[in-house]
């Protein structure tokens, strides 16, 4: 196998330098180069497989850049949890959750029009007045064009969320939070996911700014705080003060290094790290006399300013200097954050991957992780996990510790389980996260083959993940419990599954790194074209403007399917109707602990009361743990007739398990049995449900939407059989006999079995709710 035929087989046939020819002049021969480069470092990895482990990791680097959502840049992409997801959140009036009201939900209000204007995600323009004068892009290509910038503070993110809702995004955050780009605009972003592993269940830690968000990065929380008032905007004697993570390597004797084209924000944007070294804003980074000040506060390049001389970075790889932990924080105009374009972020990652092609010895032994600080105000469509502030919102098994939640206050000796916000404003939830979802890349030569990860991440989870490859090398640390809260410890995993030590290739092909390439350096005329060109702020017109805006969202989704990594999820929720109400106990039985939304389906929204709730259960630790006996579907005054329910409930890696009946109306429902759990056979071929009937009457017809199959299903069975697509499965229980009946248990989600699998078959099909089946949309 040559190399070539090596890079076909890693999906990246095709791979040229014309796919790159969307980037804007004054970084088109860096990108162009980009193919070679990737290749370069797929090569490379060659050398690390079959029976590797943490342990053969010599360095993590981190670069977290800013302010966009996953949809917003991925949700296109083929695989992931994106625009085609097949099992989206409802709406309070039955529509998917990206079918956004303009005007937002009033719950006191009857239900919205059916012409009420929907903002659903669309594609950038392309307006050349958001574009530099120099930009070359091809037309139809939006990578290069600048946009203004959302709102993105805690108030608004919180209320865009909407107690998990997810009904209020366009109030909040106005009709340019729902723009996205497709692969065309963003070619080195879409060809490094295509390459290596792209996570699609990180999430920022809080509904908010960059400070908050970067010091859960830095140092596992934020003491409660909120707004970047406390970090860049605090003064002496009111800094942060609490301990970071690289005062803890600092104890060990770990190497780690901060890379930067400068120091702090400046007014130039292609100058200083635009703020986003958060450590420098706390008290023990300020005096210059100690060993973390000389190490946080030095400039440390990842950008050549002389073409032919290697920036800080690229010479620290050339000369194996790179130490254990790196963190870098691009530029202004280079980390993203609106109005900068997502090209100049392409540039930045580029010369970033390209050093390492300078010396890939060096690579053969890194991890390096792209992740964005928060959302920046854009959409995303997966509501993050939450934790429960008490029984009235739901509920934490034993093992996860929740503290604090509505009277947290931030003083030094802070409960760190307290996921509560310190804010003054009583009318916001007063919770810390997580938040939105963001894009996150896991590239190093143990995570290659364009593979997605959909374990539950967020910004503790680098910090973490480094203990963990400490540990692994033998590492004795100080304490073995770093101040990150309970509830993130059990919930956010550590980057491992994200990395597959015993892949295989069948032919090793030769090595191939150029390390004569030039570095492009920015002139003073493309610099000022950038600062002076004004950021894109779309309306109603431009929001229509979009071709395809009246076709189904689904449809935008690409449906090639991909590996995905193996998880430890196994996890179940069942139902019992009483007298007075349906209990759903919870059991998980996987390793991973979950964190599930109940939302209610038939409820008008006047939150704490008409949900959702939050519940968390931990890892099972060789014991399955359970959540029993939740209530929350109580018959209240207004359905004691009918006994109406009807919910959802929305787990990991795209679970849902939906529940209805009327028994009241039709007490024929009561014949029917409970579904008491959900267990893989055979691998994961197979779905085994066990029922529970209460009597001798009733039949159920079973339906598998993957398939189309109808299985009856007797009073008295006692377990039904169902065949899963590639682990894959949606299965409905409802009433064959009675017409009429509510009766529905539903359960959608993935089976593990411990191997490399394939992505969901349904994404990009729509669900029909009558004959329970999916079925592709006309395009």
């Amino acid at each position: 196998m040559d190399r070539r035929d090596f890079i076909k087989m890693l999906g990246l046939a095709g791979t040229s330098a014309a796919a790159y020819a969307a980037c804007s002049s004054y970084m088109m021969e860096a990108l162009a180069d980009a193919p070679a480069t990737i290749e370069d470092l797929l090569v490379a990895s060659n050398d690390c497989i079959n029976n590797g482990s943490l342990n053969d990791i010599e360095h993590v680097v981190f670069l977290m850049q800013e302010n966009r959502s996953f949809d917003h840049y991925f949700g296109t992409l083929r695989g992931v949890r994106g625009f085609g997801d097949p099992r989206p959140l409802r709406m309070r009036d039955g529509r998917p959750v990206w079918e956004q009201l303009q005007a937002g939900f009033d719950p006191t209000k009857e239900p919205p029009a059916p012409d009420a204007q929907r903002i659903k995600p669309y594609r950038m323009p392309n307006i050349a007045a958001n574009k530099p004068s120099d930009d070359t892009s091809p037309e139809g290509t939006v990578g290069g064009v600048f946009i203004t910038d959302p709102a993105h503070d805690y108030g608004s993110g919180v209320g865009a969320w909407n107690y998990g809702r997810m009904d209020n995004w366009i109030p909040k955050k106005q009709i340019v939070t729902m723009a996205h780009y497709v692969e065309a605009d963003i070619p080195l972003y879409f060809k490094l996911a295509k390459a290596f592993t792209l996570c699609d269940a990180y999430f920022c830690s809080v509904h908010g700014y960059t400070d908050p968000n970067r010091s859960y990065f830095y140092t596992g929380h934020s003491n409660g705080k909120i707004g970047n008032d406390s970090f860049s905007g605090s003064k002496d004697g009111a800094r942060p003060n609490w301990k970071s993570y690289p005062e803890r390597l600092e104890e060990i004797g770990v190497d780690w290094k901060f890379y930067q084209d400068g120091l702090t924000w400046t007014s130039d944007p292609f100058a200083g790290n635009y703020g986003d070294n958060t450590l420098e804003y706390f008290q023990q980074y300020r005096d210059n006399t100690t060993p973390i000040y000389k190490k946080n506060q030095t400039v440390n390049s990842i950008l050549r300013t002389d073409p032919n001389k290697p920036s800080q970075f690229e010479q620290d790889i050339i000369d194996d200097k790179l130490p254990a932990v790196s963190w870098i924080a691009a530029p202004e105009a280079f980390c993203e954050h609106p109005k900068w374009s997502p090209h100049l972020g392409e540039y930045y990652v580029h010369e970033i991957l390209r050093a390492f092609t300078a010396n890939v010895e060096v690579w053969k032994k890194t991890v390096f992780i792209i992740t964005y600080d928060e959302n920046g105000g854009f959409f995303d469509h997966v509501p993050a996990p939450t934790p429960p502030f008490s029984s009235t919102y739901g509920e934490a098994s034993p093992g996860i510790k929740v503290t604090g939640l509505i009277t947290a206050t931030s003083t030094p000796q802070r409960d760190i389980d307290s996921e509560a916000a310190v804010t003054s404003n009583s009318k916001l939830m007063n919770m810390m996260g997580m938040g939105v979802r963001v894009p996150t890349l896991v590239i190093s030569p143990w995570s290659v083959g364009g593979r997605v990860c959909s374990e539950i991440f967020d910004h503790t989870s680098a910090i973490q993940f480094v203990d963990a490859w400490l540990m692994a090398k033998g590492k004795k640390l100080k304490d073995d419990f770093y101040p990150i809260s309970s509830w993130r410890r059990a919930i956010a995993g550590d980057f491992t599954s994200a990395l597959d030590f015993k892949r295989k290739v069948l032919t090793k092909p030769e090595a191939v790194a150029d390390t004569t390439k030039l570095g492009v350096v920015f002139t003073a005329a493309q610099q000022s074209n950038a600062k002076k060109t004004p950021g894109l702020n779309p309306d109603l017109t431009v929001y229509k403007s979009d071709p395809d805006i009246a076709k189904p969202t689904l449809l935008k989704q690409d449906r090639t399917r991909c590996e995905i990594m193996p998880l430890d999820y196994d996890f179940f929720v069942g139902a019992t109707v009483t007298a007075n109400d349906v209990k759903y106990p919870i059991t998980n039985r996987g390793k991973l602990a979950a964190s599930f939304y109940v939302i209610p389906y038939d409820r008008p929204g006047t939150w704490p009361g008409d949900g959702p709730w939050y519940f968390s259960v931990e890892g099972s630790k060789g014991t399955p743990v359970t959540l029993k006996d939740q209530a929350y579907a109580n018959f209240g005054a207004k359905n004691a007739t009918t006994k109406n329910y009807s919910y959802a409930v929305h787990g990991p890696n795209g679970y849902l398990f939906e529940f209805m009946g009327a028994p009241g109306a039709n007490p024929t429902e009561l014949q029917l049995p409970d579904i008491t759990d959900a267990v893989s056979i055979d691998e994961a071929k197979t779905i085994r449900f066990t029922l529970k009937w209460p009597g001798v009457n009733g039949r159920l017809k079973v339906t598998n939407a993957y398939t189309g199959n109808i299985v009856l299903v007797e009073a008295g069975t006692t377990t039904v059989d169902i065949p899963t697509s590639d682990g894959w499965y949606d299965v409905s229980f409802v009433d064959a006999v009675n017409a009429p009946s509510r009766y529905l248990r539903r359960y959608a989600g993935h089976l593990e079995n411990g191997k490399i699998g394939k992505s969901d078959p349904a994404i990009g099909l729509q669900y029909d709710e009558k004959e329970r089946v999916y079925k592709p949309l006309a395009a």
